[in-house]
């Protein structure tokens, strides 16, 4: 009996420390909400004493922002899409990133080495952004293959995009795995349209012979007779099947440039509306910082 009175009313006291603890809880995020009311309120208050100051603050950080613009480089951004052929796109990705921190690192001299292009031209190229266009369409343990690959280049000089374009993809087909698994695939075509072409012309030859017989002709060949007919069909099959590796064989390259970049003639940045919005706000800001102290050293005083 005893122990029952006991465990109720330890659990009273429980459900009351609780109800203690979220008024208290209560009580200080009302206290905050109230502190920072006021704290607004005071601010507003001292804006609209010193708004002269403030207002004299902000026009200097607007022409600080103004002269910041015309002072800062302007720069010219464009894209580029590009294909792989059947090669996975994090092997590019590794090859674009590498490029893309030495390009943060301001490594010229190694860009210009890497593209095969001047230290000039190295120093034209302000940053690069990268990414597959199909990387929402699969799912996250997919391995991406072949799929459409997006290049973004920022320059400071929008003449210099063609001769970037032949650099980079140059640059990410130098790769020796990559140029590897080319050699591998342009020997073994070749070795199939000569294959071909050995048995187009023997064909051709058995074809002259039905046609144009120089001598006793019986019309059989090993055993089978020959019907015409067929011989012109395979010929024509094995020499479609010889044009579709030679087109092949012409377009086999590791990478293809889809679209290419776009000339600019008007600059991307930097942007004046921006440059002036944010020195007004870094000078209100300062003006208010200002504005408080001299209060509080009036209210001293």
């Amino acid at each position: 009996m005893y122990n029952n009175i006991k465990k109720q009313q330890d659990i009273r006291a429980s459900d009351t420390s609780d109800d203690i603890d979220l008024l208290y809880l209560f009580r200080k995020i009302g206290e905050g909400f109230r502190a920072v009311g006021n704290r607004i309120a005071y601010a507003l208050k001292v804006v609209k004493k010193y708004y002269l100051s403030i207002l004299l603050i902000m026009i200097i950080g607007v022409v600080m922002g103004y002269g910041l613009y015309y002072t800062t480089k302007p720069y010219y951004t464009s894209s580029m899409t590009l294909v792989l052929a059947q090669i996975r796109n994090e092997f590019v990705e590794d090859q674009l990133m590498k490029l893309s921190i030495m390009i943060d690192d301001d490594n010229f001299e190694t860009i210009a080495d890497r593209l095969d292009i001047s230290e000039e031209q190295a120093k034209d190229i302000k940053g690069m952004t990268f990414f597959n266009l199909d990387q929402e369409r699969i799912a996250e343990d997919s391995i991406l293959t072949g799929s459409p690959f997006k290049v973004e280049l920022s320059l400071y000089n929008s003449a210099s995009f063609p001769v970037m374009e032949v650099a980079l993809v140059d640059y990410l087909q130098s790769n020796r795995f990559f140029a590897k698994q080319r050699r591998i695939r342009q020997t073994l075509i070749q070795n199939m349209i000569g294959k071909l072409k050995s048995e187009v012309n023997s064909i051709d030859s058995i074809k002259t012979n039905v046609t144009d017989p120089r001598g006793p002709v019986n019309g059989f060949v090993y055993g089978e007779p020959i019907d015409p007919v067929n011989l012109y069909r395979e010929s024509v099959s094995l020499y479609q099947q010889q044009i579709d590796l030679e087109a092949e064989l012409e377009q086999l390259n590791t990478i293809e440039v889809v679209t290419g970049f776009s000339p600019r003639n008007k600059a991307t940045g930097p942007r004046l509306k921006r440059y002036l919005a944010i020195g007004s706000l870094i000078a209100f800001m300062v003006g208010l910082v200002i504005a408080v102290n001299l209060d509080g050293k009036t209210r001293k005083g």
